[in-house]
């Protein structure tokens, strides 16, 4: 009997713990709509932080191509450790961010580094950074969010259209 009040007693310790250690997501950033080429952050953090979790909201009214840079800028007591970020589509706007559509990651650090998520259609995204603090004076991250409009298909039936106007007048001028 009492090796399961233990049990329960360290069952709801591990619980309060895990509780702890998965608090919810900061917003550090909502971007509005990203409609300028690039949107950037950069983050101080002290070095009690300790792990974080930060969010940068936006929303996409067109289909844009999106690309992501980030990195740490670990420099003399400065570091950052375990740097994530990932791209998420939002589901349902409840402010919980869960049960969202996850596009996809990558790890940083120091080295910069890049992720081409591809062509995106409207709505709501946003990224998640996370990543514990080692640096005894701190540490601090940047974000770049660059994105370009992808072309309508009336673009691309112009350009056929106009290549092969050009490709039938240099027949034409061609001597008998």
């Amino acid at each position: 009997m009492k090796n399961s009040f233990k049990l329960k007693l360290l069952a709801a310790a591990a619980l309060m713990a895990s509780g702890v250690t998965h608090a919810a997501p900061t917003v550090m950033g909502n971007w509005g709509v990203h409609d300028d080429p690039v949107e950037h952050a950069s983050v101080l953090l002290g070095s009690s932080a300790g792990s974080f979790d930060h969010i940068f909201t936006f929303n996409l009214v067109s289909w844009n191509d999106l690309v992501s840079i980030a990195v740490t800028n670990d420099f003399g007591k400065f570091n950052i450790n375990g740097s994530s970020l990932q791209l998420w589509k939002e589901t349902s706007v409840d402010g919980n961010y869960t049960n969202d559509a996850s596009l996809g990651s990558f790890t940083f650090d120091s080295s910069s580094v890049g992720m081409d998520f591809g062509s995106l259609g409207p709505g709501n995204y946003y990224y998640e950074i996370t990543g514990t603090v080692l640096g005894s004076k701190g540490g601090s991250y940047t974000i770049d969010s660059y994105i370009s409009p992808v072309p309508e298909p009336e673009t691309y039936a112009m350009l056929l259209a106009g290549l092969g106007l050009i490709g039938f007048s240099l027949r034409r001028r061609q001597p008998v």
